[in-house]
């Protein structure tokens, strides 16, 4: 019996210095881990982090590492541009019609604005590209009551597109018929002039001659056709400022055009690459890229003056 009473006494003995040993060895674990809690702080910090408590930390520290494989892979944040098409006060229907099926038919996001929101948007906050169709330049001029936010969203670092009537409004003067007309935008610093009374007439096909260097024009011929509907050529007070994309055949003046404005920058087309299938006996226009239309043609000029290659 008594040796029955020592066994259980050694048994007991055993135990409780073995849950002791593993308290232990806990503790001491728990407390290397409050000794590193600071440097492991300092690091989070650094990184400009909150840290709140043990459990934060490793979420923190996910968040971190999620964030620095988005910067080693910039593919993993697609850039989608939007454009503003200008479809207020003086736009042409056809041609504002033609440029949303164009984007549409290349899947680019564009949303319109009018003469109200050239005025009363943020415009940088809602797009990376505007776009002046074809119309009347003189009532882009007079109905936009102040042009200073597109003038500040292309100097700041925006995109200008104009077509026609578009390409008018953004020089520093309009030359129509002979008499010259101060405008406000001056993106471009230069003369656009039209129109070309005696070589294409409103609603005629004109050929331009594709400058055969620029990055633009590769796979296509030298001659291509295209709309004209009174538009302008291009005259630059300083030569070296622009770069010309096409040409018109009948004068050799310049037809389409990019250049730069502070930081930002404009393409500038006299004649409708977007707009087919006009005649002067049913004065009728094809807007979905068929009969006359040069969409793969324009898109390669927007893909390089962008930089979407």
């Amino acid at each position: 019996m008594r040796n029955k009473f020592i066994s259980i006494a050694i048994i007991l003995f055993l135990i409780t210095s073995s849950s002791l040993l593993f308290f232990s060895c806990q503790n001491n674990t728990f407390n290397e881990d409050l000794e590193q809690a600071p440097e492991n702080k300092k690091a989070i910090d650094q990184n400009g982090e909150n840290n709140n408590d043990e459990d934060s930390d490793g979420e923190i520290e996910e968040e971190i590492f999620e964030d620095a494989e988005l910067e080693e892979d910039p593919a993993l944040i697609p850039e989608i541009p939007s454009i503003g098409i200008y479809n207020g006060q003086g736009s042409w229907y056809e041609s504002v019609e033609a440029i949303k099926n164009f984007l549409d038919a290349y899947a680019i996001e564009w949303k319109v604005f009018d003469e109200e929101d050239a005025v009363n948007l943020d415009l940088k906050d809602h797009f990376d590209l505007l776009w002046f169709p074809g119309g009347f330049a003189a009532e882009y001029k007079n109905y936009i009551a102040d042009h200073s936010k597109i003038i500040d969203f292309v100097k700041e670092g925006g995109s200008f597109v104009g077509s026609c009537a578009g390409a008018y409004y953004a020089a520093d003067i309009l030359r129509w018929d002979g008499t010259d007309y101060a405008y406000p935008l001056r993106l471009f610093d230069g003369k656009a002039t039209g129109p070309l009374y005696g070589q294409i007439a409103w609603g005629e096909i004109g050929t331009m001659i594709l400058e055969a260097e620029h990055p633009a024009n590769r796979g296509f011929n030298t001659e291509i056709n295209m709309y004209y509907f009174d538009g302008p050529y291009f005259d630059s007070y300083e030569e070296d400022s622009i770069v010309v994309l096409a040409r018109y055949e009948t004068n050799q003046e310049p037809a389409v055009i990019a250049g730069s404005s502070g930081d930002g920058k404009y393409l500038l087309l006299g004649p409708h690459p977007e707009i087919g299938g006009y005649t002067a006996q049913d004065q009728d226009f094809n807007l979905d890229g068929r009969e006359g239309a040069k969409w793969p043609w324009l898109y390669a000029a927007l893909e390089w003056f962008a930089g979407w290659e």
